[in-house]
């Protein structure tokens, strides 16, 4: 185990002295067929994380899908994510801290903070904001695996963005198996890159380094410990990836870091042409065709034993 993994074992252990203190409740929802929670949960420094569980009304236990949300974005209504329902799919989805929903980010940062969070704690691996975004998607499976409805051998991650990169994070980082992820302009990627150019959210970074150079190898210190590239070669299950060649905020080059140190069954689809939008919808459609063949598989391979 080298000291990046050895950080976030460290992490993981510090989120086990943490009681998850799941609280579920049924609300009344115009969604046919579907049964709407609202979730919340402890999480790493004590933080109270919310969230919604779709659950399609079905005999037997779900596949689920976690979904996690792009940088400043926050859940609007639970319609949003209804399109895995309809392919019998559960699904979780929770507001990332500090980004606009219910979840705050309330504990204080002891090296440097910034309105944005990401400029928060850039300065010390253990202060960053990162650890607790990751952290906290860490734990949001943890929760998952605690609800009885759900099949434990079909937990499905998908992001995009920020999402894209933290779902290759956790199914990095995570100790039981994952049926497949997906991650769509994946951010968290080649960031001592991202952080020289200053796209997207490390924007604030290349900023902050341009005023104080003399923090430059402190923050480069920093940056390899959330870097997706040195954490991926772990995972066992399929990746499918989708980028956009002119995707200014998480450039595909630097996703492609990541990508190649995938060691397990992997494809991306290339959106020519297209910015951080990528695919959009018409990438959606396509992860949704994808898990139904997915599960199909599964079902093939079960029907043999």
């Amino acid at each position: 185990m080298n000291e990046y993994f050895e950080f976030w074992q460290k992490t993981k252990e510090e989120l086990q002295k943490i009681p998850l203190d799941i609280h579920r409740r049924v609300i009344d929802y115009p969604l046919e067929n579907v049964q709407v929670e609202q979730v919340n949960f402890l999480s790493f420094l004590g933080e109270r994380i919310f969230g919604y569980l779709l659950l399609p009304k079905t005999a037997g236990k779900q596949p689920i899908v976690i979904d996690c949300l792009g940088y400043m974005n926050h859940i609007q209504e639970p319609w949003q994510f209804a399109h895995w329902t309809q392919i019998s799919c559960a699904c979780f989805v929770i507001d990332n801290r500090g980004q606009g929903g219910l979840t705050k980010d309330r504990v204080p940062y002891q090296t440097i903070w910034h309105e944005a969070p990401m400029g928060r704690g850039f300065l010390d691996k253990e202060d960053w904001y990162q650890r607790r975004l990751f952290a906290d998607h860490l734990r949001s499976v943890e929760v998952v695996r605690t609800f009885t409805e759900i099949n434990q051998d079909q937990i499905i991650l998908r992001g995009g963005s920020q999402g894209g990169g933290v779902v290759l994070m956790v199914n990095s980082l995570v100790d039981f198996p994952i049926l497949a992820t997906f991650a769509d302009v994946p951010s968290h990627s080649c960031l001592e890159n991202r952080v020289a150019e200053g796209t997207g959210s490390y924007q604030i970074i290349h900023q902050y380094l341009q005023e104080h150079p003399q923090a430059h190898e402190k923050i480069a210190a920093v940056l390899p410990y959330f870097d997706s590239r040195h954490f991926v070669s772990q995972i066992k299950n399929p990746v499918f990836a989708s980028v956009g060649s002119h995707d200014p905020i998480c450039p595909m080059k630097d996703f492609f870091h990541s990508y190649h140190q995938i060691k397990a069954r992997k494809a991306v689809r290339v959106y020519w042409k297209k910015g951080h939008g990528g695919g959009e919808t018409t990438q959606i459609r396509r992860e949704m065709r994808q898990i139904q063949q997915l599960l199909q598989e599964v079902k093939n391979e079960n029907s043999y034993v």
